[in-house]
């Protein structure tokens, strides 16, 4: 599908793109996923506000991102901690979803929007 928001993507348990964002002065390849059970539920209005929002304030945010692992970390964030997803929910809530090094069964979720926050992927999912 070709949203006009997202861009181009690819329904395989929610839409998918991929971009790159910069994390304590590093590159990763993250993959963009639009929460969506069913193809047919498609893109919702929140979700494109979400990444309009996410985009639009994107410095912004990934500095709060560093700041928020920083705080959260006993080590090194920049080493302890990989960019994975940034998740859209259904109803425009979205976090950015990493791999803990110290704690490889469980990653943690750095939500951007409503709230500024870290929580166990688990408790995100």
């Amino acid at each position: 599908m070709n949203n006009p928001v997202f861009g181009k993507l690819i329904f395989n348990i929610g839409w998918k793109a991929e971009t790159e964002i910069s994390l304590f002065n590093k590159n990763y390849n993250v993959i963009i996923k639009a929460a969506a059970y069913f193809e047919k539920d498609g893109i919702t209005g929140e979700q494109e506000a979400a990444i309009v929002d996410f985009d639009d304030h994107k410095n912004e945010r990934l500095k709060m991102v560093e700041k928020l692992l920083t705080d959260f970390s006993e080590g090194d964030a920049s080493q302890q901690f990989i960019p994975r997803t940034l998740l859209f929910q259904r109803n425009g809530n979205y976090a950015l979803l990493l791999d803990d090094k110290e704690d490889e069964d469980e990653g943690i979720a750095v939500c951007l929007l409503p709230e500024a926050k870290i929580v166990s992927q688990d408790e995100y999912l």
